[in-house]
This record gives structure tokens, sequence and C-alpha cells, in this order.
């Protein structure tokens, strides 16, 4: 059996929290993930579930991250005859890029 661990608060892990969502929402959640610069989906959805407000960690991989879905984007909107073409699905990414960078924003101004 392997050796049991306790969090930072000294606390056990041992409850599981299930749920079922589409294929869609699981690339949405994992998009998140790393967008936001969690290590873990346990810690990103931890944060959104008792939090109710998710906070970026900002780390070379979430630079990696907004890289590659920006070319993702741009790629997909090249391909694109009308905006009648666009899918719902290819927002979601660009809304939380912005909200990243809002509150990237916005952290820096209650800073000054």
């Amino acid at each position: 059996m392997s050796e049991k661990i306790r969090d930072p608060k000294n606390r056990w892990r041992n409850e599981t929290v299930a749920f079922r969502v589409s294929r869609e929402e699981a690339q949405d959640i994992e998009d998140r993930v790393k967008l936001c610069g969690y290590r873990t989906k346990r810690e990103y959805l931890a944060d959104a579930a008792i939090n109710q407000k998710i906070i970026a960690k900002g780390n070379p991989m979430m630079i990696v991250q907004f890289r590659r879905d920006i070319q993702r984007i741009e790629a997909r909107l090249m391909e694109l005859n009308g905006i009648e073409e666009m899918e719902e699905e290819l927002l979601a990414p660009i809304r939380t890029m912005l909200e990243i960078m809002e509150a990237f924003a916005e952290n820096e101004k209650q800073k000054k």
C-alpha cells in the first residue's frame, strides 16, 4: 500500500468527488486548467468549487498554452468563410484568456 500523504494544511485527501461532463466540456476544463497555470485539474476544480473564483497563476507553461491556443484559433479563423461558420467552442478559450488578462491588469492596478 502506498504511503499516505497530507496536504499543506495537514489534512488527508481521501474523499473522491466525481461528475460526468461531455467531451467538449472536458476539453474546456482542461484548457482552463492550463490557461490559468494550475498544475493539476484537482487544484483548479477545488478552487472553482470552494472559492467560486479562479486565480490565474502565471508561469511559463501558461504562456506556452496561450500561444498554442492563439495559433489554433488563428488557424481556425483563417479557414472560415464567414462569421456564421464560427462555432461557440472557438469563443470559450478566447473568453478565458480575456478574463485572465483582465484579472492580471486589475491586480496590477491594485498593487499601485
